[in-house]
């Protein structure tokens, strides 16, 4: 028994059954678009005979992160609060590490990834879990100091503020910025900012965002673009319009129920991306629009439970990791759904357990781990309580952290 509190312990029962077969249907349908347009993009874009290429990685892919989603499930959540700060140092010296002459590597004007040997690594994507874990551990050491302006607002600003920084300025990563910040805002709300601190924050984030496409030629281009696509000029093809007017061209090519598995037009090297950041195109071109419903179905029914299991987690910590990695998976989600849908500026991220991708999909499974772990927990589930003691421990507001009870966790 490993102790988190002194209050009465709370019993390991089973685990968030939906979150997990949730994120299985997204790897399964992940893995079956890899299928369907890998011999295609196999021979076009790498002139590959192993018309498997990108099929095979991504089966890589998902068993190297299967087992960071078992081992993440099995380590009880206290032991992520002793482990925060090493993380976060380890992500930050891999994010510094992109600044390495001959590490680094560079594609479409964002420098994200290190190249060690034949393995490449997004350092982005392990700060962003380092980020979380850490933030839950500052917020509920800060509980008293979370509504003041200079002891909390300030000191979080400077820390997320330098995060951003790193990020966009030297990764040239907006997208990954975007998550970042709204997930961390997200989890500063749910342990108790006030809501006009919370109005400033964003305001001064959008104007710091403003100043950061201004400084890039190629942001500017893409906002440009996602004001004025162009899709009706014959040349839009020879410009920026390129991949928002394919991925609309996608979109709208599968009507209700799309042209069928494998029939994707886009995929012959008209969509860049393909496999990564336009997936969710792919998607709707071959299944349609209601193929679509589905899978921001299963998005949101992902993020309704995982922020259900925080309501119901049984102190603080564990309630402000399962709502980070709820935010940060909803809101990547939107971005990328919204990119392809020309609702949002394109900022090429992928989509969770779905894109082609080793970093994003080993660590988004670990996230998931440890989301499932900490609904091995929540006490509103332990079924021998009693119905004075569910009362007892029930929380009216999901941001009041003095209805909290630190408890003792049992395996």
């Amino acid at each position: 028994m490993s102790a988190i509190g002194g209050s009465p312990a709370v019993r390991a029962h089973h685990i968030d059954y939906v979150i997990a077969l949730v994120v299985t249907v997204l790897l399964a349908g992940g893995l079956i678009m890899m299928y369907s347009i890998s011999p295609i993009l196999s021979h076009k874009l790498l002139g590959n005979t192993n018309q498997n290429y990108y099929f095979v990685n991504q089966i890589r892919y998902v068993l190297l992160g299967l087992v960071g989603w078992i081992v993440a499930t099995a380590i009880p959540y206290p032991v992520w609060r002793r482990w925060a700060p090493k993380l976060l140092l380890v992500a930050g010296v891999a994010v510094a590490a992109l600044l390495v002459p001959g590490l680094s590597q560079s594609s479409h004007g964002a420098t994200r990834w290190i190249q060690l040997g034949p393995v490449s690594v997004q350092p982005a994507e392990l700060l962003k879990l380092a980020l979380i874990l850490y933030l839950a551990v500052w917020f509920e050491r800060r509980q008293q100091d979370i509504r003041s302006w200079w002891d909390g607002v300030v000191p979080f600003c400077i820390m997320i503020g330098a995060a951003c920084f790193v990020i966009v300025i030297l990764q040239r990563d907006m997208g990954t910025m975007m998550v970042l910040l709204l997930a961390a805002l997200g989890m500063f709300y749910a342990a108790g900012m006030r809501l006009n601190h919370l109005g400033t924050v964003l305001a001064g984030g959008a104007v710091a965002g403003g100043a950061a496409i201004a400084l890039f030629p190629h942001r500017v281009e893409r906002l440009v673009t996602f004001l004025n696509p162009r899709c009706d000029d014959p040349k839009f093809a020879l410009d920026s319009s390129l991949h928002v007017c394919q991925a609309l061209l996608g979109v709208g090519s599968g009507g209700l129920i799309g042209l069928g598995l494998g029939h994707s037009i886009q995929v012959y090297g008209y969509l860049p991306e393909a496999a990564n950041d336009s997936i969710f195109a792919i998607i709707a071109e071959e299944f349609g629009l209601i193929g679509s419903i589905a899978v921001v179905g299963l998005f949101g029914l992902l993020v309704y439970r995982g922020l259900r299991v925080a309501r119901a987690a049984p102190d603080v910590f564990a309630r402000l990791v399962a709502t980070g990695i709820s935010l940060w998976l909803l809101f990547q989600s939107i971005i990328n759904i919204g990119a392809m849908l020309s609702l949002v500026p394109l900022t090429g991220i992928p989509l969770p357990f779905i894109s082609y991708g080793g970093t994003s999909l080993v660590v988004s499974l670990f996230a998931a781990g440890i989301l499932l772990n900490i609904s091995k927990y929540t006490v509103r589930e332990v079924s021998d309580a009693s119905s004075r003691e569910r009362r007892g421990i029930s929380r009216p507001h999901f941001a009041d952290t003095g209805n909290q009870r630190r408890v003792k966790v049992a395996r």
